[in-house]
């Protein structure tokens, strides 16, 4: 598993955007890796997030959409 600066900063990018608020709100968040992002880093992150038993992920073609049902508290 890569564990360089580029796939730490990607998965601070992805916990950015899965913590929206409006994201939150929706359960759902479409991620796309950006031109020179490490797509070994973004094959990782998305196989640890798909490790989660409330976790969804759908591939599209411009990158993988992420549906979530909330943890009970």
């Amino acid at each position: 598993m890569p564990q360089s600066s580029s796939y730490d900063e990607l998965a601070q990018r992805i916990q950015i955007a899965i913590q929206g608020a409006n994201r939150r709100q929706c359960r759902q968040v479409h991620l796309k890796p950006e031109d020179g992002d490490d797509l070994d880093a973004w094959d990782s992150i998305v196989a640890e997030i798909d490790e989660n038993e409330n976790v969804d992920i759908t591939r599209t073609p411009e990158g993988w959409l992420v549906s979530w049902v909330p943890t009970e508290a």
